[in-house]
């Protein structure tokens, strides 16, 4: 019950203008996070004639009767990282992708539960895992990296710019004891970074380490790689990220598909295309507006940005998404 009422609290983020902006709706779609439905409910309201969800999050199944009740077999759910959609036959072999979806970030359904480890408002066991998967969990992070190799994840996913001082805190308190707990971690943090009145002191660093767990940024280059190829022309691909590296991701990826990015960088291979596959919607990425921060604080920091598929003949170069990826080595 208590699982349930955590789930029925997550609000989907920016999703009127997601459907303004993918309106005509056809086709099958592919919600690559179910979470507690939303999207794939307004995707079947508005024209889509099947969608496969997709979740790595075996809790939000509980969420898919009440959607079957009243579409059937329109609906399908997989119980699967997005990142492995290649592997799906029931998306490789169809070839009426109206659409895909993604909705990043963690959502109120794993902050608010405390046994879930995301937050440091609630003491927890440092797990961060958003599915199934096996480790590394938080804690194992937190306690078998390295310092070096703390200080670049938290500087790189988080941003923090005191990073080299909490990896070197961290290092010295699980010298005394492990650190096991959301608490634990946010006390140290607390004691490094200055207090904020935006934003908690912990919150870049707790942010910084479940992109490591969940390998988040990784699997969202490849779901883009994997959707601009599978998208059927006049097809579209929307994403609402939460942070700026999630964003530049998408953004970098929307230029290289549609022809914009610079072919001249000494830094790394070829990446423009000579000819679009994608071209943006949205000139600059959505952002909420005032009544629904009102109704959603989660809302505050995403960004809505949706593309169509205009080539039936997708990107045949191995396009580089550029992304900082650091080797826990554990």
């Amino acid at each position: 019950m208590e699982i349930i009422k955590i789930l029925q609290a997550h609000k989907p983020v920016l999703l009127r203008d997601f459907i303004n902006l993918a309106t005509p709706i056809t086709g099958c779609w592919v919600d690559c996070t179910f979470g507690a439905g939303g999207y794939s409910r307004a995707l079947l309201q508005n024209g889509a004639s099947q969608v496969l969800a997709i979740d790595k999050d075996s809790e939000t199944k509980v969420f898919l009767k009440s959607i079957q009740n009243e579409y059937g077999n329109l609906i399908k759910f997989y119980n699967q990282s997005f990142a492995d959609m290649e592997t799906n036959d029931d998306i490789t072999n169809r070839d009426d992708i109206g659409g895909i979806v993604l909705d990043l970030g963690v959502s109120s359904m794993h902050l608010d539960n405390s046994s879930r480890g995301f937050s440091f408002r609630k003491n927890g066991p440092l797990d961060m895992r958003m599915g199934n998967q096996p480790g590394p969990t938080a804690s194992e992070i937190i306690n078998l990296c390295s310092e070096t190799t703390l200080a670049d994840l938290i500087f790189f996913y988080g941003q923090e710019r005191k990073a080299r001082k909490i990896a070197n805190r961290i290092v010295e308190e699980r010298k005394k004891k492990e650190i096991n707990t959301t608490f634990e971690l946010a006390e140290i943090i607390r004691a490094i970074v200055p207090k904020n009145f935006k934003k908690d002191p912990s919150t870049r660093t707790f942010q910084a380490i479940r992109i490591a767990v969940n390998n988040e940024l990784k699997d969202l280059s490849k779901a883009l790689m994997f959707a601009e190829k599978k998208v059927r022309r006049g097809g579209t691909i929307a994403v609402v990220t939460f942070h700026s590296l999630e964003d530049k991701i998408v953004k970098d990826f929307g230029k290289i598909m549609s022809g914009k990015a610079s072919s001249i960088n000494r830094y790394r291979p070829l990446v423009s295309k000579s000819y679009p596959s994608l071209v943006p919607v949205n000139k600059k990425p959505v952002v909420a507006a005032i009544d629904e921060l009102d109704r959603n604080k989660r809302a505050r920091s995403a960004k809505l940005r949706v593309y169509k598929k205009v080539s039936d003949s997708p990107s045949r170069i191995l396009a580089k998404i550029e992304f900082p990826e650091v080797e826990l080595g554990i």
